[in-house]
């Protein structure tokens, strides 16, 4: 076998994608059930799948060109950002950027790398300035799951510069997962999946890598493409050990998410006059700070998001009260009673992507210092060891759908390129049991 691919979500499959598609020979080990990692499009027989995971899209790129190729029905996000004051109703898109001149001030503090809400400390403290930076601490914890006093006040203006929340306007009606299903189709009978297969070790040397699995297995090959999540990265054992890459794993966070879809009888918001062409709904005192509606708006259906700290703060642990918690926020940010809103639930969907062994969170983002830590995790080792998901992805892509399909791609051209043997030497059978010395440790991979 040439390679072996950990992780079938969308780094993993770029990376077989782009690896079949020269000839070599490849075997893609999933610990989920399913394929698509992060991405979760569920078809439940409503009007609209439901996107338990990422679903914002970027207008150009490689997600952009798989969905518009697989019929993902790809359609401009249209309407207002609007949030509820003393009463009354402002419209946010009227409101200057005030993310960006705090970031832009901030940046001009100079010196070492620090964290954004230290930053903000030290640059803009000005009471007058009160509200924006509450206005830029919530978008960092919401928009990019962070912590503020963790996240890498460079890494935000990197972002920003690059890729800022507007960058993401469209959505895909078909939903995001046909962009895994097109990754699929690419490699239908071209390589093996084997699902529900946990990769518990590395144990390489240049030209010959072995995984133990679950079950006492072992499969050879003579490289690897590793793409699973940042915390499983870091949890993942190689023999010989990679302290470079742990170094550089330690200089990332991953950030939590509560992501929560509420169905209505009926969107019941709409008959707000102001909030009849609403997009996003924000009430930044509430527990879930952040609202959006579906992509045909008159779908009775409002996704509950809460990020960063708050996402900590609610926990994972009861889904029961997370509804609740979901129904009080709405009801205070429309300004109407709890139990109003209450009477119009008709269902949910939720998945705790925080407490999902296989994930551990929603995506990454860069700690104070870590400017560098994306390349170093990045970095191929003795033309063996090939590394690819979202948290190794440069330009502000991590964590982004994105940065993933980017990510898998440039570590199967690096091994394309490298002077890894085609195959691993001697070659056994492609299974085998694994040594009795070997560890038998829960890391998985997915």
């Amino acid at each position: 076998m040439d390679t072996i691919v950990i992780g079938a979500g969308l780094a993993g499959l770029a990376a077989a994608e782009r690896l079949v598609r020269a000839g070599r020979s490849v075997t893609v080990l999933e610990a989920r059930s399913r394929i698509g990692g992060r991405v979760w499009t569920v078809h439940d027989g409503g009007p609209l799948p439901l996107e338990l995971g990422p679903e914002w899209i970027a207008r150009e790129g490689a997600i952009h060109d798989l969905l518009a190729r697989s019929g993902g029905g790809l359609e401009e996000a249209r309407g207002h950002r609007m949030r509820r004051v003393d009463g009354r109703w402002e419209n946010l898109d009227d409101q200057p950027d005030v993310v960006g001149t705090l970031v832009a001030r901030a940046m001009k503090i100079g010196g070492p790398d620090r964290s954004f809400g230290d930053a903000l400390d030290r640059c803009c403290a000005e009471p007058t300035l009160a509200e924006a930076r509450a206005e830029a601490l919530a978008y960092v914890e919401g928009f990019h799951a962070a912590d503020p006093a963790r996240v890498s006040l460079g890494w935000i203006s990197e972002v920003e510069e690059g890729q800022p929340a507007d960058a993401s306007e469209l959505r895909a009606r078909a939903g995001a997962g046909r962009a895994v299903e097109a990754l699929a189709a690419e490699l239908d009978g071209k390589c093996v999946i084997r699902l529900e297969t946990v990769a518990r070790e590395v144990r390489w040397k240049p030209g010959e890598v072995r995984i133990a699995i679950a079950g006492g297995e072992s499969l050879l090959a003579a490289s690897a493409v590793i793409t699973v999540p940042l915390p499983l990265l870091a949890a993942l054992s190689f023999v010989p050990d990679l302290p470079e890459k742990r170094k550089a794993a330690g200089l990332l966070e991953m950030g939590p998410v509560v992501k929560l879809l509420l169905r209505f009888r009926e969107p019941f918001w709409r008959e707000i006059g102001p909030l009849r062409d609403m997009l996003f709904l924000h009430a930044f005192d509430q527990p879930f700070p952040t609202w959006w509606t579906a992509i045909a708006p008159e779908v009775p259906l409002l996704t509950a998001w809460a990020g960063g700290p708050q996402a900590e703060r609610l926990g994972t642990g009861d889904e029961r009260t997370l509804v609740e918690l979901a129904i009080t926020s709405l009801g205070g940010a429309l300004g109407l009673a709890r139990r109003d809103v209450a009477r119009l639930v008709e269902g949910h969907r939720f998945h705790d992507w925080n407490g999902d062994p296989f994930a551990r969170g929603a995506y990454s983002y860069v700690g104070v210092g870590g400017g560098a830590a994306r390349r170093m995790l990045a970095e191929p080792v003795a033309d063996t060891l090939f590394f690819a998901g979202e948290a190794t992805a440069g330009g502000g892509y991590n964590g982004t759908m994105e940065g993933a399909v980017q990510s898998g791609r440039r570590a199967a051209e690096e091994l394309l390129t490298s002077k890894s043997p085609r195959e691993a030497r001697p070659s056994p059978a492609r299974s085998t049991p694994p040594p009795a010395s070997w560890p038998g440790s829960a890391n998985r991979g997915g």
